[in-house]
């Protein structure tokens, strides 16, 4: 088990609800049916959560962290999770295959379990043959010698006169005759014409094919820009700045800033996170002058669907088991209150900006690029808010 059970006599001090019952009515949270079972006879939500660890389950272990956790921490819960990912990306990025390479070839591969070999006969069976075909020539050289030569001279000229009679007749001698039939069997009986019917409409549909699929490789290369590495970074890191500073001081407009910069990469697990920090808010207008308030369980489905987005990823060093196991041990060390942001705030340098996940050392408040901007922001609760979510 990746956490080496250090999860042991540990408690959750910082979620929300403490009952099953309560999560279910008013976060929304939904007991999938083939984990039903599980919840039989269970009523602490923290219970349930390492009751999932020692089935093996700490995806679903992971799902109900999120949606009983102090929204704050589950937000900083989940960036250091992100953080995990761009770690294993460090040491095994992610390679991304060119479009022009699918289905860019269509030769059937059999696999090999679906492989046939013709059938050999067996050895013994093969020497038996053998040692017989020896034996019978063996028995005629021995007949021969027994049959008087003139008379053996007579019958072969015999022979010989109904052979030239067939070779007149048919234009090939006996003999020349069997000669073609044994090269025969040596060949393929099941020799396929390429130049058949039913091969050149084949090469012409395959050729369609080819040329709708370079079509088509065309049209989505020219509708969808390639890659920009270093702006898809830029763009990530600001997603992040925004979580961390939301994380730092959930006010309104730390609020809004997760929404916009999380508007620009929904697609990653860093816009995601970005977004579920502004749900986690509990106020969909935080710049307007009425609060609306975000559904139950909003930020903490998209906190769940940000961990999948990691757990899925390309690349990395760990598999889908390997990471939920790795997100659990965090999830841990944040709701028990050994991990918080506390030292980031004191050195002033948000963690993802730090060089090993391929940041910089000195960063500002990703916003203004003011260095060191971290520093100002109070690591206790922002601003009073109208929500007054922490």
């Amino acid at each position: 088990m990746a956490d080496k059970l250090d999860w042991l006599n540990r408690h959750l001090t910082l979620i929300r609800y403490l009952t099953v019952e309560d999560v279910i009515g008013k976060e929304g949270y939904k007991i999938r049916p083939d984990l039903a079972e599980h919840f039989e006879g269970v009523k602490g939500v923290e219970e349930m959560v390492f009751k999932f660890v020692r089935l093996g389950d700490h995806k679903s272990a992971c799902e109900l962290l999120a949606y009983i956790a102090h929204r704050r921490a589950a937000v900083w819960w989940v960036y250091r999770c992100v953080l995990s990912l761009l770690e294993e990306l460090k040491e095994n990025p992610a390679v991304d295959r060119d479009i022009a390479d699918i289905a860019a070839s269509f030769d059937v591969t059999v696999p090999d379990f679906a492989k046939v070999e013709l059938p050999q006969p067996p050895p013994e069976v093969e020497e038996q043959m053998q040692a017989a075909f020896a034996a019978s020539k063996e028995k005629l050289a021995e007949a021969r010698a027994k049959v008087d030569p003139e008379m053996l001279k007579y019958v072969e000229d015999a022979v010989e006169v109904a052979f030239q009679e067939f070779k007149r007749v048919h234009g090939i001698h006996p003999k020349d005759l069997l000669k073609k039939l044994a090269e025969r069997c040596k060949e393929d009986p099941y020799k396929i014409d390429p130049n058949s019917p039913l091969y050149v409409e084949a090469a012409k549909v395959k050729a369609q094919i080819q040329a709708g699929r370079k079509e088509a490789v065309e049209t989505i290369k020219a509708v969808v820009p390639p890659k920009a590495p270093e702006h898809e970074k830029k763009v990530r890191d600001n997603a992040l700045d925004a979580v961390y500073r939301w994380v730092v001081v959930p006010d309104n407009e730390s609020s809004q800033k997760c929404l916009d910069l999380g508007n620009e990469c929904p697609d990653t697990p860093a816009g995601l996170l970005s977004l579920s920090g502004f749900w986690a808010y509990g106020n969909l207008m935080p710049m307007g002058d009425q609060v609306i308030a975000t559904p139950p369980g909003l930020a903490a489905n998209g906190l769940v669907q940000t961990l999948l987005m990691c757990a899925l990823h390309k690349g990395g060093t760990r598999k889908v088991k390997e990471r939920y196991e790795e997100y659990f041990r965090l999830g841990v060390e944040v709701f028990t209150g050994a991990d918080n942001w506390e030292k980031s705030l004191a050195a002033g340098v948000p963690p993802h900006r730090e060089t090993r996940y391929g940041g910089q050392l000195a960063a500002g408040n990703g916003q203004t690029g003011e260095p060191g901007g971290y520093r100002r922001w109070n690591a206790g609760p922002g601003p009073a808010s109208k929500n007054g979510v922490r």
